[in-house]
């Protein structure tokens, strides 16, 4: 019994599709990994990217905070610096106290004081003056005023007590001369030193002077 041949035509067509589908498939394979390999090389650079922007930002970060630690410690230690260096300063009754603190105290006489000169030079170019006369009494000149005042003086125990007297020219239509202040001064052997002192208005208010700076008046022999 003899086979069946298979239809001529059919054989012919397979024949002829088998290649066509063979190459669609290859260009899909082909599509296929070209896609992924853009895509593999896309997250890579986004990667890559992301990774140096990061850093960057880290470094950024880090040197903020690295100038910023130092700044910090350069005014701290500007601070401590100011603070070592510039001490509070003692000023009125606390500066007296401390030259009592680390003075030593030398007799002195009404006879003393008017044998000598005592000047005081505040600055340069600058001369202040006591001038005690036998009386009790005396001239008193602020070089930094440049005003000239009467004075009355007297020696107690080793301490010179001094008075100002001014004539006010405010609130005072009378031209009344008032006593406006009193100083104590001590001898240390060459100076006289101020230890005290108070200031009066003409309406009678008493207060002690924010005196900042030693004022001593040294000798000098006629």
């Amino acid at each position: 019994m003899l086979k069946s041949v298979p239809n001529l035509n059919s054989v012919l067509a397979c024949c002829a599709d088998c290649p066509a589908d063979n190459l669609a498939g290859h260009r899909t394979v082909f599509i296929r990994d070209v896609m992924a390999n853009i895509m593999k090389t896309a997250i890579q650079t986004i990667l890559v990217l992301f990774i140096f922007c990061s850093c960057g930002q880290q470094t950024g970060q880090k040197e903020q905070f690295i100038n910023s630690t130092v700044n910090s410690q350069t005014d701290t230690n500007q601070t401590d610096s100011k603070s070592i260096v510039q001490p509070d300063k003692k000023v009125g009754e606390q500066l007296f106290k401390e030259i009592l603190d680390t003075i030593k105290i030398e007799a002195i006489t009404n006879a003393f004081l008017l044998k000598n000169q005592w000047a005081y030079k505040p600055f340069d170019n600058c001369s202040s003056f006591l001038k005690f006369k036998a009386n009790g009494k005396g001239l008193s000149y602020n070089c930094e005023m440049e005003e000239e005042y009467e004075m009355t003086y007297q020696v107690i125990e080793n301490r010179v007590y001094i008075a100002e007297y001014d004539i006010p020219h405010v609130d005072n239509e009378e031209q009344k001369k008032i006593k406006f202040r009193d100083d104590i001064y001590v001898y240390n052997g060459h100076s006289l030193i101020m230890i005290g002192s108070k200031m009066y208005n003409i309406g009678g208010l008493e207060w002690t002077p924010k005196i900042e700076d030693v004022i001593n008046y040294d000798r000098k022999k006629y």
